[in-house]
């Protein structure tokens, strides 16, 4: 994306265009915490071979691929988030073996199954969550994994909160209690689950986070204007307080699920 010139500009972006411009490290609920439990509990390896859905800027593809040696492909409906990824692989993660490209998850096509499919917390923020869950599974391997990090709800959002996240990200925040958001899952085998609760970050750890991927883009773009890095690091750092505001009410869970086609889409295991 090039031609950027004001604010105006920079807070007109799209949510997923302005996150794929300055660059942002779009990361799943827990971070490299997660990204250990998934490599650990579902035995990726360097023989695995992964598919990324909806991989914005490629965190969770590269750095599994960092931490395990998979080889595998990653993609994203946003032009600007996969050329971020791209860049990233390069520069951060040059001898991995993972590929990125564009496009509408519900769109693509593979004639090679694969080991482990990573949907993250991504799942609830596609149309019709179900038929892309399901689409997931029609690429796995048999006795392939999904990888899941969903949001759930503890309480209820005030709904004042909910329109500010609307406003700031274009989508509504997840809603669903933990019960309603594994029903999603409920044909795949739990192999592992942990739920987490989130602890609200402070203001100047917020505010280094923010310095830190303003000034990087600023670099990579060759970007001086002072006007433009301070209209950068305000949005960024408006997304980063809405997101803050949510945690008191939120949990996730990292999750490890098995597909079987003698077992799926039954369940034969209690819950716990």
């Amino acid at each position: 994306m090039k031609g950027i010139h004001s604010a105006k500009e920079i807070n007109g972006m799209p949510y997923t265009d302005f996150v794929g411009f300055i660059n942002q490290w779009n990361v799943l609920p827990g971070a490299h915490t997660t990204l250990s439990k998934w490599a650990i509990f579902s035995k990726m390896d360097k023989n695995s071979n992964i598919l990324e859905i909806a991989c914005s800027t490629g965190f969770s593809s590269r750095e599994l691929a960092i931490l395990t040696g998979c080889r595998g492909k990653a993609f994203d409906i946003s032009k600007s988030s996969v050329k971020a990824a791209v860049y990233n692989k390069k520069a951060y993660a040059p001898n991995t073996r993972i590929s990125y490209f564009i496009k509408d998850g519900y769109q693509f096509k593979s004639s090679q199954k694969f080991s482990h499919i990573i949907i993250g917390a991504a799942l609830r923020f596609f149309p019709e969550p179900e038929r892309m869950l399901n689409k997931c599974i029609s690429l796995l391997k048999e006795g392939g994994i999904i990888l899941a990090s969903p949001f759930y709800i503890k309480s209820r959002i005030p709904k004042k909160l909910i329109l500010e996240f609307k406003k700031v990200f274009g989508i509504q925040p997840t809603i669903e209690s933990y019960k309603n958001i594994m029903k999603t899952y409920q044909g795949l085998e739990i192999l592992f689950e942990e739920r987490n609760n989130l602890l609200k970050e402070t203001k100047e750890e917020i505010k280094h986070y923010c310095h830190s991927t303003i000034k990087r883009v600023c670099k990579l773009r060759n970007i001086s204007d002072k006007r433009l890095y301070n209209a950068m690091f305000q949005r960024l750092y408006k997304i980063k307080i809405m997101s803050n505001k949510l945690r008191p009410y939120q949990g996730y869970s990292v999750l490890v699920l098995r597909y079987r086609s003698n077992v799926y889409p039954n369940r034969y295991v209690e819950l716990f």
